[in-house]
C-alpha cells in the first residue's frame, strides 16, 4: 500500500531514482513488521511471522533490543546479497521461471507439507489439524484453473480469497490479546538503552549460521 501511494511522487524522478525510492519503502516496511513480531508477538506482515518464535522469546527475557538489532542485521545482509544476486542473475532466473510447471508446483506443495511435519513439535495431531485448516482457507476464492468461485458461499468479498496478512494478524494478535487479559501475569518490558541494543560476540556467533541459511534460502 505504501508503494502504491508513493507512485505519483516518482513522476518527477528518473527511472533509477524512482526504483530506488520504491525499493527503500518496500524494504523498510518489510522490516517494520519485525518490530511488532518481536515486541508484541504479532506479525506486522507475512514475512515477519516466523520472527515471533525467537524474537518474542528474547523479549520475555528482557533482550528485545538485541533481537531487533539482530533482525535488522540479518535483513540488511540478506537484502543486500539478494539485490546483488538479482542484478547478476535476473536474465537466467527469468528463463528458469518460465520453465516452472505443474510438477514443480506439486513439489513446492510437498515441501510445504514436509515443513509442517518438521515444525509440528510434540503434537502431530494438532499440526495435521492446523494444516488441513490452512489448506481449507487457501481454497477460498476463484479457482485459478476453472475460473469458478470456490468455497465463497455466494459472498463477493471472498472472491479474492482470504488475506494472508489478516489471517496471521488475527491468529497471532488475537491470541496475544487474550493471553494478556485481566488477572493474568503480564510481561513487563522496559525501554532499552543504547548499550542494550548491541548484541554480544556470542550473539553474533550464534546468529551467523542463521544469517547464512536465511540468505541462501531467500
Amino acid at each position: 500500500a505504501g508503494v502504491a501511494l508513493l507512485i505519483p511522487l516518482t513522476l518527477n524522478l528518473d527511472a533509477a531514482g524512482s526504483i530506488i525510492m520504491l525499493c527503500a519503502i518496500f524494504y523498510g516496511t518489510t522490516y517494520g513488521g519485525t518490530i511488532t513480531s518481536v515486541l508484541h508477538n504479532t506479525p506486522g506482515e507475512a514475512a515477519s511471522a516466523i520472527t515471533t518464535l525467537d524474537g518474542y522469546a528474547m523479549t520475555k527475557l528482557g533482550r528485545a533490543g538485541v533481537a531487533l538489532t539482530i533482525a535488522a542485521a540479518g535483513s540488511f545482509i540478506g537484502g543486500s546479497v539478494a539485490t546483488a544476486g538479482l542484478v547478476l542473475a535476473a536474465k537466467p532466473l527469468g528463463s528458469l521461471g518460465l520453465m516452472i510447471g505443474p510438477p514443480e508446483f506439486f513439489a513446492l506443495v510437498v515441501v510445504g507439507i514436509s515443513l509442517l511435519v518438521a515444525l509440528a513439535g510434540r503434537s502431530m495431531v494438532r499440526a495435521l489439524i492446523s494444516g488441513a485448516l490452512g489448506l481449507l482457507i487457501s481454497m477460498v476464492g476463484i479457482d485459478p484453473v476453472a475460473g469458478a468461485p470456490r468455497v465463497t458461499f455466494g459472498m463477493e468479498r471472498l472472491l479474492d480469497g482470504v488475506s494472508f496478512v489478516a489471517v496471521i494478524v488475527g491468529l497471532f494478535g488475537l491470541s496475544e490479546i487474550l493471553s494478556h487479559r485481566p488477572g493474568k501475569d503480564k510481561v513487563t518490558v522496559q525501554a532499552p538503552g543504547m548499550r542494550s541494543l548491541l548484541p554480544t560476540r556470542t550473539d553474533w556467533r550464534r546468529s551467523t549460521p542463521a544469517f547464512a541459511r536465511g540468505t541462501g534460502i531467500g
